[in-house]
């Protein structure tokens, strides 16, 4: 790939290339600025010329009828620059727009006015830009990591696991839960759900339901599409049970506390929407004992939980 300094000296030098008239002819009363909302608009290329053509009305994408028209057209990795019949491309991998509006406006002065270009300062020429050079990153995913305090909602789909102890066999829970964060830098996470799943003991099996809630600190990164994070905090949760299969059972109501930890990885197709995928451990130290009359004791409601989740996130600000 071939390097490109467009810094000023450099663009007067290759701008002096450009066929000029045998006699002066005066600027055109008014110039339009045509371009596309890209880089450089045509806005901030109208900007530089009402300096260089002082005696021009110069307007962007719209003005009277018959007037002279420049044309900007973004290309990418490059932008061209249309005027009076006078055509130049330049090469920009780094697209810096501000050096592009200013390089495309000494194109059109020198085209429609080229004694004006001269006359502008007695002062020595300014010293070259230093050279636009490519950056590794694409500048214009730069555009989606978002600045100041953010919002967003996420909801997904969850499976729990919990590992085979004694008198119980692994016990599986699925169900969603959602999630709002607001965070700059560090950030605070608010998560409610539902769950379903059964126990299966030596010698009794219960369905299960639980309504987790958790609250949660954590730090989040971010570079352009992806982000990475991570939290901690206690975790709430209201358990519904019965035992199958037994005579006169009846729905029990308790209440599980823990804590919860959870990493997360999310992807931002848009500067709205992402998709995510967390893993997570929820412990809970103190578990509740399942007690059948006149059985007596079959086991405790798991300790530990492991598992995941996966969907979406919306960026509310």
């Amino acid at each position: 790939m071939r390097k490109l300094v467009i810094g000023f000296g450099a663009a007067s030098v290759q701008l002096a290339s450009v066929p000029m008239p045998a006699a002066h002819a005066d600027p055109p009363p008014a110039l339009r600025v045509v371009g596309q909302d890209a880089c450089p608009t045509a806005r901030e290329v109208a900007t530089v010329l009402e300096r260089m053509l002082p005696r021009t009305k110069i307007t962007a994408d719209t003005g009277p009828l018959g007037a002279a028209e420049a044309t900007v057209s973004d290309q990418g990795a490059q932008f061209r620059v249309t005027v009076a019949g006078q055509e130049r491309s330049f090469d920009d991998f780094a697209r810096q727009c501000t050096e592009r509006a200013r390089h495309a406006a000494v194109f059109v002065a020198l085209v429609l006015d080229p004694p004006a270009i001269g006359e502008l300062s007695s002062e020595p020429p300014a010293a070259p830009a230093p050279p636009i050079r490519p950056v590794d990153a694409p500048p214009r995913q730069a555009e989606r990591r978002p600045s100041g305090w953010q919002w967003d909602v996420a909801l997904g789909g969850v499976m729990l696991v919990a590992p085979e102890v004694e008198r119980r066999r692994t016990a599986v829970a699925e169900g969603i839960a959602a999630f709002a964060r607001v965070k700059r830098g560090l950030h605070l996470a608010l998560g409610a759900g539902v769950l379903q799943g059964a126990l299966y003991f030596d010698d009794v099996a219960a369905d299960a339901w639980w309504i987790p809630i958790d609250v949660a600190a954590g730090f989040a990164a971010r570079t352009s599409a992806w982000e990475i994070g991570a939290e901690v905090g206690p975790n709430l949760a209201i358990l519904s049970i019965i035992g199958e299969n037994l005579k006169e059972a009846r729905r029990q109501l308790r209440v599980e506390v823990g804590g919860r930890v959870s990493v997360w990885s999310r992807f931002w197709f848009s500067k709205q929407f992402a998709a995510f995928l967390s893993a997570e451990a929820i412990v809970r130290p103190l578990p509740y004992l399942l007690d059948i009359d006149p059985r007596g004791g079959i086991g405790e409601m798991p300790t530990v939980w492991l598992g995941g989740s996966a969907g979406l996130t919306a960026a509310l600000q």
